[in-house]
């Protein structure tokens, strides 16, 4: 026994430097990272090189060379006076890491598609794709669902309180779908609020995106943005 506890001992890895352990543990994107990728542990990086569009809530750490600029929400493809209270533009080059607190990130690309997402689940999206902004049918008043229209090429992050799952929907079996987990969808998919009920009924043909919900996590709240400081 005690031959074992010598060999473990013996074989144990070294201690490293300070200055070593930095240079192997740096947060700094490496040349060619995407635009959005995720940490060891789930955090959101976000790598600007020119122009990405993030909240900035929740937000760990960032480099002081971005340049921050509120962005108008659009609808129907047209800038409206009003500030998109969520996203926001990032100029410069530069990153970011936002927090997932307690809920998960998950980071998609877009290859020509187009895309619905409920508007508060959609963390980060380049540039390069075109949005606007609109409501689920039959969810204005105290049910309002706002609804982020995406479609192109490019990376997006949503996060969401739970395991992101698809749920395939065609004509011949809608779907459904409890409002609290309903998180978008890709095809030619129909949703709709019903009346008194907490429901959205699916039909069409596509692909719903549902956040099974996580029962360990605290319901999630949403907080005023942070204004990333900049360099004096």
């Amino acid at each position: 026994m005690f031959g074992l506890a010598c060999d473990l001992v013996a074989t144990s890895p070294p201690i490293l430097g300070v200055t070593t352990f930095a240079g192997n543990r740096l947060l700094t994107p490496e040349p060619g990272t995407d635009s959005l990728s995720l940490t060891a542990d789930g955090h959101l990086l976000v790598n600007v090189s020119g122009e990405t569009m993030t909240r900035t809530d929740a937000l760990l750490l960032c480099s002081e060379n971005l340049e921050i600029r509120p962005l108008n929400r659009r609808m129907q493809g047209r800038a409206v006076p009003e500030v998109f209270r969520r996203l926001a533009s990032l100029e410069g080059e530069g990153y970011l890491i936002i927090s997932r607190e307690n809920e998960r990130f998950y980071p998609l690309r877009l290859e020509r598609d187009l895309c619905f997402f409920v508007e508060p689940l959609l963390w980060a999206l380049d540039a390069s794709l075109m949005w606007d902004v609109g409501m689920l049918p039959g969810s204005r008043g105290d049910r309002n669902i706002s609804l982020v229209r995406v479609a192109g090429e490019g990376l997006i992050a949503l996060r969401v309180a739970g395991e992101l799952l698809a749920i395939k929907v065609t004509p011949e079996r809608p779907h459904r779908i409890h409002a609290d987990g309903f998180v978008g969808w890709i095809g030619n998919v129909v949703p709709a609020a019903e009346p008194n009920s907490p429901f959205l009924r699916c039909e069409g043909e596509g692909a719903v995106f549902v956040a099974l919900p996580n029962y360990d996590s605290p319901r999630r709240v949403e907080e005023p943005r942070t204004t990333i400081p900049h360099a004096s």
